[in-house]
């Protein structure tokens, strides 16, 4: 295994030896966030999923090694993150289902709307263009900032790949979650179940978990906090997220 991975990448082995993410050693690299949403999201038998901005391909393979055989696929901008997806779908022996695509979403909305989603899922920028400190490494970027990707275009590309009753899973900042369901509601995404999520017991929540039904009816659930630390130590419920539970 170690001949897949490049000199300029490193091989970590996560969930109890269950999953292993090839990632490059510099540039972006995926944290937390994308295992929360990843187990945050809900997927049946039949649905089809589509990962907006997929990085290095985490949520759909973490997904599938969860047992999922599913159909999957995650499309990527950034080339050297994809040919790191179609390396990390190899080596966690789920190629068969899930599958990267090398390509700005808005160039595949036409052909794509042809056979829309049940899911789409997506861990996308957090920050609007030109504000806060600029990031000087190309990759980090494009995953941190809305030059590619914003908001607006985010939901629209949802709404328009999704089946009707279909969803939309995000994790964003909490401080822009009036942002989001505006983005979200006025193309035809409802609001069905939102989670705050707080580093510790006495912080503020810094992101929110959010479940969108296309044309989905009225009603919301907004669930218990999800607290990442239990003191200085990882909190049970994300403990058991690395171990690959639900």
């Amino acid at each position: 295994m170690r001949d897949i991975v490049g000199k300029d990448e490193t091989l970590d082995i996560l969930c109890n030896e269950g999953l292993r993410i090839i990632q490059k050693r510099k540039g972006y690299r995926f944290s937390i966030d994308a295992v929360l949403l990843a187990a945050f999201v809900v997927l049946k038998k039949h649905e089809r999923l589509l990962d907006i901005g997929s990085g290095c391909g985490i949520i759909p393979i973490y997904i599938a090694k969860k047992g999922y055989g599913n159909e999957m696929i995650g499309v990527e901008l950034q080339t050297d993150l994809y040919e790191t997806a179609q390396k990390n779908s190899v080596i966690n022996h789920c190629e068969d289902h899930v599958r990267f695509i090398n390509a700005d979403i808005k160039t595949l909305l036409r052909n794509m709307k042809q056979t829309p989603f049940h899911v789409v899922v997506s861990n996308p920028p957090y920050t609007k263009r030109r504000s806060g400190r600029a990031c000087p490494e190309r990759s980090r970027l494009l995953a941190r900032y809305e030059e590619t990707l914003d908001l607006e275009t985010l939901a629209e590309a949802a709404s328009s790949l999704l089946t009707k009753k279909g969803r939309f899973y995000v994790i964003y900042p909490a401080r822009r979650v009036g942002e989001l369901i505006h983005a979200a509601t006025s193309r035809r995404l409802v609001l069905k179940r939102l989670r705050a999520v707080h580093p510790r017991r006495d912080v503020g929540a810094n992101l929110v978990l959010a479940e969108f039904m296309k044309e989905g009816g009225v009603g919301a659930a907004i669930e218990r906090p999800l607290y990442v630390y239990d003191g200085d130590a990882i909190s049970t419920e994300v403990r058991e997220y690395y171990s690959l539970g639900d």
